[in-house]
């Protein structure tokens, strides 16, 4: 029995090393452009949506915790989840590049906002009409919440670009095969186009 179990062991030993052996020279495989889509809009609308219901939740049970932890969960949403794509299709610098555009513009709406309110008099949660100054507060929130959604827009926009970029970088070439018709032939054919 002592034997058989130290066989086994043996083998199994063996056959775990040459699976690994062979998950280290395996070639890298194409990344596809819908992919890369998928994985922005995915992970930028799922912790967005759902971050939002956990806070919206929070303030109607009056937690703290949940509210905090939803508004965190949906910005870390917004602010990473535009770039997945970019991360997917190995561009590093663009994921991180988007990242902190949008880290910076929302900062700034942050700090417009708080420049709004504190140029408001507000007294005992009341506030009273404003003196004017809040204008560049406006200004801000404005403008770097429209930085905002233009970086986030265009990182999703542009994920496709980032795997092409990828698959072309390591040699790979875009080949599709199509079931067509060729009515001078009046036949049914396939139809080979190959880019690169």
């Amino acid at each position: 029995m002592c034997k058989i179990l130290i066989t086994a062991f043996a083998l199994t030993f063996l056959l775990n090393l040459n699976v690994a052996a062979a998950d280290s020279t395996a070639t890298t495989a194409p990344k596809s452009r819908g992919t890369a889509l998928t994985y922005s809009i995915r992970m930028t609308a799922l912790p967005a949506i759902v971050g939002g219901l956990m806070a919206l939740e929070g303030t109607s049970d009056n937690s703290s915790g949940m509210t905090l932890f939803g508004l965190g969960l949906g910005s870390a949403g917004v602010l990473f989840g535009p770039g997945a794509g970019h991360a997917y299709a190995g561009r590093m610098g663009r994921f991180w590049g988007g990242a902190a555009i949008r880290g910076l513009a929302g900062a700034l709406v942050f700090v417009g906002g708080l420049w709004i309110y504190g140029s408001s008099n507000f007294y005992l949660g009341s506030s009273s009409e404003s003196d004017g100054s809040a204008a560049g507060g406006i200004v801000i929130v404005v403008g770097a919440g429209a930085l905002f959604l233009t970086s986030a827009v265009y990182d999703i926009a542009t994920v496709g670009r980032s795997a092409d970029k990828y698959n072309h970088s390591h040699g790979f070439s875009d080949l599709r095969m199509t079931p067509t018709y060729f009515a001078s032939h009046k036949a049914p054919g396939l139809m080979l186009t190959m880019s690169f």
